[in-house]
């Protein structure tokens, strides 16, 4: 069996999981983006190769694949999960950097879900159960592209729909993902590995998209300032995410672990480290997800099927 690691990344287009694509790839990973537009997913592919063979010192057999997924729908969710797990034997890491934050809301879903928090938070959930028994038999790693912004959830208004913010939705399913971060560590300790993963702000510059990224309004005045003060590009992040990922061989060590770029945090997290909190939040996703009494919610005390 090949020694090279695969690893999934979920928002792989963006800054953050772009930064960690490139990285990943000029170590020798096999990166498999993860995005909803095929051409999109296709250019990034060809930027990270072109990167990776621009340095002469990078390993040779970087090998690069897309998968293409759309985390506000569920079932297209099941469609890629069910594909991934037909094209790729060994899964390693998974990294879930998928993110987005709309202005304006909410914003509703068909399926009845607020666009935020399907994206940012029960898309990725989902997928990462559907994925769990791969991610055993590797004794893989989930890293969650995490904020130290902090926002209560609200169990009568856990989407963000009755009384939207657009801040507070979005920092809502960012608390969500430390959260869940957690909870999946204390689940499944022994058997796969979960950290959360505070990259700060990162953008890139280079970008020819970028400005029609931006926000409307205060929030775009902001990240304008902001991006020009104190914007780090995406090889800040993406170095340390793939030390953590293909570098750090006793997984276990750093299972619950909360960290800022590649500096390990001491103090524990509050909205990782509350058991309570992680078991009533992770039976409601399983709900709205459909995991409930599903055959296909992975049970944790059991050995994987593929071992």
């Amino acid at each position: 069996m090949s020694d090279q690691q695969t690893i999934l990344i979920a928002g792989g287009t963006g800054n953050v999981g772009g930064g960690a694509a490139v990285s990943l790839a000029k170590r020798g990973a096999h990166v498999v983006i993860l995005g909803r537009n095929p051409d999109t997913l296709k250019s990034r592919a060809e930027h990270i190769l072109a990167e990776v063979n621009q340095d002469d010192s990078n390993p040779s057999g970087a090998k690069i694949d897309t998968l293409v997924i759309d985390f506000t729908d569920l079932e297209d969710v099941r469609r890629a999960a069910g594909e991934a797990l037909t094209r790729f034997p060994r899964i390693d890491g998974l990294i879930l950097s998928v993110v987005t934050l709309i202005q304006n809301g909410p914003t509703i879903l068909p399926s009845g879900h607020e666009i935020m928090f399907a994206t940012n938070v029960l898309g990725p959930f989902l997928f990462t159960q559907l994925l769990i028994d791969r991610l055993r038999a590797s004794k893989g790693l989930v890293l969650h592209v995490v904020v130290r912004f902090h926002k209560d959830i609200d169990w009568d208004d856990l989407e963000s729909i009755k009384n939207h913010d657009t801040d507070d939705a979005y920092h809502r399913t960012k608390t969500c993902n430390k959260v869940i971060a957690g909870e999946l560590s204390r689940r499944y300790a022994g058997q796969l590995s979960s950290v959360a993963f505070d990259p700060g702000f990162v953008i890139d510059k280079d970008d020819p998209e970028l400005a029609k990224r931006w926000p409307t309004g205060f929030t775009g005045f902001m990240w304008r300032v902001l991006t020009l003060l104190i914007a780090k590009p995406p090889a800040t992040a993406g170095e340390p995410m793939a030390e953590l990922v293909l570098s750090v061989q006793d997984r276990d060590s750093i299972n619950g672990t909360y960290f800022k770029l590649g500096k390990k945090i001491k103090e524990p997290d509050p909205s990782m480290s509350d058991e309570a909190l992680g078991e009533k939040l992770w039976t409601e996703l399983e709900i709205l997800s459909g995991l409930a009494g599903n055959e296909e919610a992975a049970d944790p005390d059991q050995g994987s099927k593929e071992l």
